[in-house]
Order: C-alpha cells, then structure tokens, then sequence
C-alpha cells in the first residue's frame, strides 16, 4: 500500500485529576477546576465513573425532562460516617477537584496501596482509595478514585444530600496475602508522573 506523510512532531504532557482539591502541584497547571460527580448511589444505570466537572458549565439550549435520562450529582465524602478520625472533618461535604496538566511529563499511573512512586517517578500526590460503599442499598458499581491526603470541601457543602458517596476502601484477607497486607486498613494510593 502507499505510504501516507510523515506526521509532525506531537504535543507531549499528561493531565490527571486531582480529586479533593482546587489547585495543582507544584510544576502543573491547571486546566479547570470544580467538583466531583456520578450518578446516584442507589439507581441503576447512569454513570460508573466518577467525574470532574468544571466550576463554570457550558449548555446549549436543550432540556430533557424524560424519565430515564442519567442524572448527576455531586460526591459526598460518606468517609465511614465519620467512624474514625481521618479526614473526619469532611464528613457529608461536598467533593472539589481539579484537572491538572504535566507539560514536561508524558506517562501518568495511579498506583494502588502505595504512596510513594517508583524512584524514577515523580509523586504529584498521594492520599487514599475511595469508592461507594458495599451495601444492600447499594445499586450499581462506581470507579476507585486517589483522594488527596489533604483534601478540603466545597465551601458551604455538608447537608448531608446522599448523592454520589465515597467511603475508604480497605484490604480484606481473601484472595490478598496478609501479611503484607492487612485487614480493615485504609488503603492509601499515589499518582505519578513520568
């Protein structure tokens, strides 16, 4: 077959969520920010992903009212109903993020029950595994997301809405080798850059 042209040079860099913050590390920009969302805890269908929607949205002139169309709402951090005392003060606020940019990076990993990155990866930050919790009421699946170990809330949040939830994910000894890991310990995880 022929050959097409050669393309030109592509743009490198990364971009990640930073999930329970406003602002970027040191060394990112950002590109929006706003606050989580996903689709109601007890439906099924919608969405099982968690999204990062922006502070400021752009519509067109369209509704829909229709009965079966997906809704969204915001993420609550549930954090165990407030059981422990990590990130207690967040208890049935509001989720913020931010989308940040790497331009000097090309690879992105989370990396699951670890903080720290591989000595050649640079840490951009670190916190702890979330997702909805494991319950009856529970309809549907959603995504595990990194949640900054320094979070902070939409201000004005913490009515207790029981939207889109996340709680702490923990390690259980079935299937898992304990040690190293061990029972009901809050996972931590980390994002790196490369």
């Amino acid at each position: 077959g022929m050959i097409g042209p050669k393309g030109g040079m592509g743009s490198s860099g990364v971009v990640y969520i930073r999930w329970g913050r406003t602002t970027c590390p040191n060394g990112a920009d950002r590109v929006y920010y706003g606050r989580g969302a996903g689709s109601h805890y007890g439906t099924k269908g919608g969405t099982s992903d968690h999204l990062c929607l922006p502070e400021t949205p752009q519509y067109k002139n369209y509704y829909s009212s229709y009965t079966f169309s997906p809704e969204l709402y915001g993420v609550e951090y549930d954090l165990d109903e407030g059981r422990i005392s990590l990130l207690r003060h967040l208890y049935q606020t509001e989720m913020p993020c931010v989308l940040c940019s790497v331009s000097t990076r090309s690879k992105m990993i989370m990396i699951p029950a670890r903080y720290e990155c591989p000595s050649d990866w640079n840490r951009e930050y670190s916190g702890y595994l979330m997702s909805d919790a494991e319950h009856e009421n529970r309809i549907g699946r959603t995504s595990t997301i990194c949640v900054d170990e320094a979070s902070e809330a939409v201000p004005g949040s913490g009515a207790n809405t029981d939207p889109a939830n996340v709680f702490f994910m923990r390690a259980v000894c079935n299937g898992l080798p304990c040690p190293p890991y061990e029972a009901n310990k809050i996972l931590t995880c980390a994002v790196c850059t490369q």
